[in-house]
């Protein structure tokens, strides 16, 4: 799963321009986390999203959870 629990301090495309971080950045987090482990970033959404599914109980489906 990625997550963040820093209100104040939003990733770098929005650092600065917005005043308080948001969930809907968490996307700029995955591609850093991508890069960092040096693999595609559609592979760590894929195995983010089979993690958040098989956490929570969700059946993964063709088009997502």
């Amino acid at each position: 799963l990625v997550e963040t629990d820093s209100p104040f301090l939003a990733p770098v495309p929005f650092r600065g321009s917005v005043t308080r971080n948001a969930p809907a950045f968490v996307v700029e987090t995955a591609k850093v986390l991508a890069g960092l482990k040096e693999i595609p970033f559609q592979g760590l959404a894929e195995a983010t999203t089979g993690n958040f599914a098989a956490f929570f109980g969700f059946e993964k489906t063709a088009r997502g959870c």
